[in-house]
C-alpha cells in the first residue's frame, strides 16, 4: 500500500462521520436507482408478454387505420406479404409475422350472460413473432391436427342500403352446418372469472366483424382449446386467438370459385364457395426487432424501430409497442418514471456537492500538513492520489452497499409476494429484474461521482507549493 493510500484511509478515518452521511446517502440513492432499473425491466417483460402480444415491436397496418383500430377489425393491408419481404430484407435482424384480425360479440341471447365484445388475432403457430405459446396455463396451443380449415368461405347475404344508408353484409357461417367442428380458438383466463359459462372445451357462438371498414359480419362456432395469461387481465380479457388460415378462410383472403346468388327485393347470396386460402393477405405485418444492448431506454428504443420500419413501408404506417400502450393506459408510466430519474440525478449531484465541500474543508484544515510533506519532498501526484483515492474509496463502498441494499429490498418483495388488485378480481404482481449493466451501472456511477467531486479540491492541493501552503496553513491557524 503507498504512501497516498495510507494517507487517504487516515483521512477517511478521521472525518468517518461526514464521510458514512454521505456513503449512506449515494447508497439509499444508487438502492433506488436499482430498484427503479429493476422493476422498469420487470414491466418492459409485462409488456414483451401483453402489449407485444398484439403489436410486438411494431405493427404495419394500413395508411386509412389509427391506433384505435388495433382493438378491432383492421382494413386489409394491401401487399402484406411484400411488405413482411420488404422489412426483413432491408432491416438487418428484423423478423416479420402476418396477422388478420376481427372483433367478434358473444353471449347474444344466451340466458342470464351478458353480451361482450372480443378482439380476434389471427396468428400462424409456427411463425408468429409474438410467442402464445409459452402463455398456455389450461388446455393447450394449436396443433396441426386442429381443424383450423373448412374448405369453403361462410354464407354471405349482401343487403343494399336504400338511400344513402349504408349496405349490409351476413354471413350465417357454420350455423347452418350442424356437423362442422367449431374453429379453435385461445382465450385469456380473465374471461373465465368474467364468464364463468367460458372454459376450455365449450363451444361459443361470435358474431364477427370481418371488415374494417363496411358493416359485415359473420356468425361462427367456435370451441376453446387453450386459455393464456400474459400478466396484464385487461389484454387477456379482450384478446382471443385464432389460426390465422381460420380467419381468412372467414373473411375470404384466398381464391374462390363459384357462382352468387341475387334474389330481386332481398339481395345477394354468396358463399360456401370452395376456397383456398392466401397465406401472403393480412389486415397487419408484426415487426421483431433486434434487442438493444442495454434496457436503460426501452422507449427510445422502440421510437427507432418505429421509424426505421416506417422509412421502409411508406406510404403504410407503424405504430410501437409503446404507442400502443400510450393509448391504452396514457403515459402515467412515462411520467413516472422521468420524476424518479430526475430525482436520482438532483440526489447525486447534491451528494457531488457534498463531497467536494467536505473535500475543499479538508484541503483547507489540512494546508499546513500539505505544505510539510511537499517540503519533505512529496510530489503533486501524492497530493493529488491522496484526496483522489478517497473518492474512488467512498465511490466504491456507495456503490457495493446500494446494490447490497438493493438485492435484500427485492428478495424481501419477491419473498412477500406483492400484488394489486386488478380487473375482475385478478392481481398484478409486483416483481423486479436485474440485468448485468444495471449492476455495473450502479457500480460505476457512484465511482464516477466521487471521484469527479474529488478531482476539483486533490487538484487544487496538489498546485500549491511548500511556502505558500505553510504560509495559509498558519493564517488558518
Amino acid at each position: 500500500m503507498g504512501i497516498s493510500s495510507r494517507l487517504a484511509i487516515g483521512e477517511l478515518r478521521e472525518h468517518k462521520r461526514i464521510y458514512a452521511i454521505i456513503v449512506l446517502v449515494i447508497a439509499l440513492t444508487m438502492t433506488s436507482f436499482m430498484l427503479e432499473n429493476a422493476y422498469l425491466n420487470y414491466m418492459m417483460q409485462v409488456v414483451d408478454d401483453t402489449t407485444k402480444i398484439i403489436t410486438s415491436d411494431a405493427i404495419v397496418v394500413d395508411q386509412s387505420c389509427n391506433i384505435r383500430d388495433l382493438y378491432g377489425t383492421q382494413t386489409e393491408l394491401r401487399n402484406a406479404g411484400a411488405i413482411a419481404q420488404r422489412i426483413e430484407r432491408d432491416l438487418s435482424g428484423y423478423k416479420t409475422s402476418i396477422r388478420v384480425t376481427g372483433q367478434g360479440t358473444y353471449g347474444l341471447g344466451t340466458k342470464g350472460e351478458a353480451v361482450d365484445a372480443c378482439t380476434l388475432q389471427g396468428i400462424d403457430p409456427n411463425d408468429d413473432v409474438a410467442d402464445i405459446a409459452d402463455k398456455i396455463v389450461k388446455g393447450r396451443f394449436f396443433q396441426s391436427s386442429d381443424p383450423v380449415l373448412r374448405g369453403h368461405t361462410p354464407l354471405y347475404i349482401h343487403i343494399k342500403g336504400p338511400g344513402d344508408l349504408p349496405d349490409f353484409t351476413y354471413g350465417s357461417g357454420q350455423r347452418l352446418l350442424k356437423d362442422e367442428e367449431p374453429y379453435p380458438i385461445i382465450v385469456g383466463s380473465t374471461v373465465t372469472k368474467i364468464h364463468p359459462s367460458i372454459d376450455v372445451g365449450k363451444p361459443i357462438h361470435l358474431t364477427l366483424s370481418v371488415s374494417g371498414k363496411e358493416t359485415s359480419y359473420a356468425g361462427i362456432t367456435v370451441k376453446v382449446i387453450g386459455l393464456y395469461e400474459s400478466g396484464t387481465p385487461t389484454l387477456d380479457a379482450l384478446m382471443w386467438f385464432m389460426h390465422v388460415d381460420s380467419l381468412r378462410e372467414i373473411k375470404g383472403y384466398g381464391e374462390t370459385t363459384g357462382n352468387d346468388w341475387y334474389v330481386p327485393g332481398v339481395g345477394t347470396f354468396k358463399g360456401f364457395k370452395p376456397i383456398t386460402v392466401d397465406k401472403t393477405r393480412g389486415d397487419a405485418v408484426l415487426v421483431k426487432a433486434p434487442e438493444s444492448f442495454h434496457q436503460l431506454n426501452p422507449v427510445g428504443h422502440s421510437e427507432h424501430v418505429r421509424d426505421q420500419v416506417n422509412n421502409v413501408v411508406a406510404p403504410q404506417q407503424a405504430f410501437s409497442w409503446h404507442d400502443f400502450l400510450v393509448y391504452i393506459a396514457g403515459s402515467m408510466q412515462d411520467v413516472v418514471t422521468i420524476m424518479l430519474w430526475g430525482s436520482i440525478a438532483v440526489t447525486l449531484f447534491l451528494c457531488g456537492a457534498a463531497i467536494k465541500y467536505v473535500m475543499d474543508s479538508i484541503v483547507l484544515r489540512k494546508t499546513r500538513e500539505i505544505g510539510s510533506l511537499k517540503a519533505f519532498g512529496a510530489r503533486d501526484r501524492v497530493i493529488f492520489k491522496i484526496f483522489l483515492y478517497q473518492g474512488i474509496i467512498i465511490g466504491c463502498v456507495a456503490g457495493l452497499l446500494g446494490i447490497g441494499l438493493s438485492v435484500i429490498v427485492m428478495n424481501f418483495v419477491n419473498w412477500y409476494g406483492l400484488r394489486v388488485e386488478f380487473i375482475a378480481g385478478t392481481q398484478l404482481n409486483i416483481g423486479f429484474i436485474i440485468n448485468w449493466f444495471t449492476v455495473l451501472v450502479a457500480m460505476l456511477l457512484p465511482v464516477s461521482l466521487s471521484v469527479l467531486a474529488a478531482a476539483i479540491p486533490a487538484k487544487k492541493a496538489s498546485l500549491l507549493s511548500p511556502v505558500e501552503a505553510l504560509r495559509k496553513g498558519e493564517l488558518s491557524l
